[in-house]
């Protein structure tokens, strides 16, 4: 019966435990499925102790990845990978890779993706692959073509979206005061703010509200205003009549409004005809001449997560159907915040091109109404994180990035263009002259060649009079360069090229004459035989070295003892000094310090009060039988010196006698009398001083004059 009980409590127990862990995961995929992934997070890490089923781990990582916690992603996404790879699509690996590029590993990131599709045979994607990071080492090798700066305006959380509109920018940011909270990331909900630009410095004390028509209790962000200001186009969450409307997963997608500027004030707010409440539109963009409106969407029928579009904006707030970029400009990936420069230029950010990670930012140059092939714009404004929200006028601007290094979550950067964007397949040149190994003069009429990393001969030269030579080579390439000549030895250098576009390699070669190596060699035998009685007298010398260094050792090893000694000694006494109360230092001696030892005029017996007083200096010795001390005794002026020293003696040894018969070691006690040489109150005549004071020149003092 006790066995059943205890089956059940068990049994009973497991079920508890089962449906609390049931409910704990099905509150986390609530969080999941509404983007509250700030919230799931710490219920996912918890499941994850007990449960790393496929399912778990994948809302995990994309947790992390959603909230650009890019380390925490990398890890569950590799553990995801290892063990359920064979059942995932390329989604997952896709951010795996994505997540490597966050924290530097931008050649893992590619290898990783490379497993893949070699696993999947997917040639096409492949090749893709490889020209894709070749590019990127196209574009590396620009170098950096932007200086930038974070603006002193950012705060920890969230800013972007910055537009110059005259003396002012306007940009998006978390609104300053409380607010309601984005729980995809646990910050407030945005709003549009504008600052002077002469005022950037003061930070974002400095920062107004937009416009209280525009800005409510949901999220609004970036815009696109006419050249005259008097009509805004802007993003809102679907938001009617004071209330947010969500899809059918809950979900509070994102619509472009339309606002115009009356006396000052944005009225006639309303949502663009072509938004909707089961999918996004946002990031609106005007083009030069303000009749095409740009924009990104999620909208079904196009290429991959968001795209952008385009529609034509007729005569009374009428557009046509939203037209696809196409695939020249949207991928399988995503691609959003459009803007058009003033020569209808598109730029926008993109982690479907190759990038460098997450979003990167790119231009599609526009020719005769056509967008060409978009262009990665490079370092610094694209790093590894999310670079987006890219605004340009002449050859600067302002972009927004969450890289590591800023002040928190997403920063405005302005940037100056310094360097143009000419991309180009990289090559090098490797160059050298061939010289004597001993004359450094240059050898005319080599013969040099270069080979591939398989010894495959690519080109030869015969130099001329300067004896240079060149060859013209691919970039991160391995190559074996030889020289050769007649009476000489042959040479050869293996270098590997760079990344850098047109750089000059060094491949000088020396070649060493035979003959000169031949006499070298009858200097080399001579040398030998001289080393060989040389050693046996440095083996000698050595050894007298080395006996001398001992004894020197031995020296030095006593004096560090005896320099030991006396620190430790010098910090007994310290210590002692500051434990004893009776123990002072004074000026430049030690005393064991007594109520005053006086005597009598003319006598040298000890009082009563004296010897109660000289216990403390019978205590203090006891307590510290490594001192020893000077009595010294002192009489006033009267009488003549030969008098006055006698019995300054008697005193001395008065006190002696006293310290001897409490036990004290006579080796410890020197009894001195000093006379009336060292008065403490200086007579001028016998009479000038009171019997007080004659009295205060009678007295014993205790000198520590050895510490052992």
């Amino acid at each position: 019966m006790k066995k059943i009980k205890l089956l059940l409590a068990i049994a009973i127990l497991f079920s508890i435990f089962s449906a609390s862990a049931q409910d704990q995961l099905k509150r986390a995929n609530t969080y999941f499925d509404r983007a509250f992934y700030s919230e799931a997070i710490p219920l996912y890490e918890e499941i994850a102790t007990t449960n790393k089923s496929a399912a778990v781990i994948k809302n995990l990582a994309d947790s992390y990845y959603n909230t650009y916690q890019m380390p925490q992603a990398a890890k569950w996404y590799a553990y995801l990978t290892s063990i359920y790879g064979e059942t995932l699509n390329e989604t997952y690996f896709f951010k795996y890779s994505e997540s490597l590029k966050a924290t530097g590993e931008l050649n893992t990131s590619f290898e990783i993706l490379t497993q893949y599709y070699q696993v999947k045979e997917d040639t096409r994607q492949l090749k893709k692959l490889k020209s894709d990071f070749n590019y990127l080492g196209n574009i590396q090798a620009i170098g950096p073509r932007f200086s930038i700066e974070n603006l002193a305006l950012n705060t920890t959380n969230s800013e972007f979206g910055a537009v110059q509109i005259a003396d002012q920018i306007v940009y998006t940011a978390s609104k300053k005061k409380n607010a309601k909270i984005y729980r995809w990331n646990n910050q407030n909900y945005l709003d549009l703010y504008q600052q002077p630009v002469s005022e950037l410095m003061y930070g974002d004390s400095l920062s107004k509200s937009f416009s209280t028509t525009i800005n409510t209790k949901m999220h609004e962000g970036t815009f696109a205003i006419t050249k005259d200001r008097n009509t805004l186009y802007f993003t809102r969450n679907n938001f009617i009549k004071g209330k947010k409307k969500t899809d059918a997963k809950k979900v509070s997608n994102l619509k472009i409004y339309r606002a115009t500027r009356v006396d000052s004030m944005w009225t006639n707010i309303t949502a663009l005809s072509f938004n909707s409440d089961d999918f996004s539109n946002e990031h609106p963009s005007l083009s030069s001449d303000e009749k095409t409106l740009y924009f990104a969407s999620d909208r079904s029928g196009g290429f991959g997560s968001f795209d952008i579009y385009k529609v034509h904006i007729q005569e009374n707030d009428f557009y046509t159907d939203p037209e696809n970029l196409g695939s020249l400009i949207n991928t399988d990936k995503k691609e959003q915040f459009p803007f058009i420069d003033k020569n209808d230029n598109l730029y926008f950010s993109s982690n479907g091109h190759p990038g460098f990670g997450l979003l990167d930012i790119f231009i599609a140059k526009k020719d005769k109404n056509q967008f060409h092939k978009p262009d990665n714009v490079g370092y610094p404004v694209n790093s590894s994180y999310d670079d987006f929200s890219y605004f340009q006028n002449k050859d600067k601007g302002f972009f927004a990035s969450n890289r590591p290094g800023g002040k928190g979550s997403d920063d405005i950067y302005s940037f100056t263009i310094t360097k143009p964007l000419k991309i180009e397949a990289c090559a090098q040149v490797i160059v050298g002259v061939v010289t004597d190994r001993t004359t450094k003069k240059p050898l005319p009429f080599s013969t040099v060649r270069l080979l591939d990393s398989d010894h495959h001969e690519i080109a030869q030269v015969i130099t001329k009079e300067d004896a240079t030579f060149s060859f013209a080579v691919d970039c991160e390439m391995q190559y074996r360069i030889e020289a050769k000549k007649e009476q000489y030895e042959d040479n050869f250098k293996v270098l590997r090229t760079t990344k850098e576009r047109n750089a000059k390699i060094d491949a000088s070669l020396s070649l060493y004459a035979t003959a000169e190596k031949e006499r070298v060699a009858r200097i080399v035998l001579q040398e030998k035989e001289k080393q060989a009685l040389e050693k046996v007298r440095v083996a000698q010398e050595k050894k007298l070295k080395e006996e001398k260094e001992a004894a020197e050792a031995l020296v030095v090893q006593e004096k560090q003892y005896k320099e030991k000694a006396e620190r430790d000694k010098a910090a007994h006494i310290s210590k002692t000094i500051n434990t004893e109360k009776a123990i002072v230092k004074e000026k430049n001696r030690t005393v064991i310090k007594t109520q005053a030892i006086n005597f009598d005029y003319n006598m040298w017996y000890l009082r009563r009060e004296t010897r109660e007083r000289l216990e403390t200096v019978v205590a203090t010795m006891e307590n510290n039988p490594s001192i020893t001390i000077e009595i010294g005794s002192h009489t006033d002026r009267r009488g003549n010196n030969n008098y006055n020293k006698e019995l300054s003696q008697k005193r001395a040894n008065s006190v002696k006698t006293y310290l001897l018969e409490n036990g004290i070691a006579a080796e410890r006690i020197i009894a001195k009398g000093y006379g009336a040489s060292q008065p403490i109150i200086a007579c001028a005549s016998d009479d000038a001083c009171s019997e007080e004071e004659h009295e205060l020149n009678r007295r014993c003092e205790f000198v520590i004059v050895k510490w052992e």
